[in-house]
């Protein structure tokens, strides 16, 4: 299935997934990482930002900072797919991928995002973050 409105995805992924209204919008979670999906949009490209929060991981340290610069260049090289890491307001991290929201179904992102946990997860922590 594919979508013409952001609301809709919205709307399918709150029926399959534990969620919470915030400030900014619904945050959902997977595998107890609070997950927010932020739409876009410019001059007719549509996209979401898929925002992560890897509650594990901690870049309090200048090390950490590093190895997370570091794994965003190598990220910005591997893929296509624009990807980067941020850190919020906790020191924690979180992991960003971008995504066309309209030719996607809700069960596929849902694949995405538990794929992305994994998978940074592992990364992340076989670089010592």
């Amino acid at each position: 299935m594919t979508y013409t409105r952001f609301e809709d995805l919205m709307r399918d992924m709150q029926s399959m997934r534990p969620h919470q209204k915030h400030a900014h919008g619904l945050v959902f979670f997977f595998n107890d990482q609070p997950v927010r999906l932020v739409a876009g949009e410019m001059e007719g490209v549509h996209w979401m930002d898929i925002h992560i929060e890897l509650t594990r991981f901690r870049t309090d340290t200048l090390q950490a900072a590093k190895k997370v610069l570091m794994a965003n260049r190598e990220m910005g090289g591997a893929t296509p797919i624009p990807t980067w890491f941020a850190m919020n307001d906790k020191d924690q991290l979180v992991f960003i991928n971008r995504l066309d929201w309209r030719h996607i179904s809700a069960k596929i992102l849902e694949e995405h995002i538990l794929r992305c946990i994994e998978q940074m997860g592992i990364a992340l922590q076989s670089e010592g973050v």
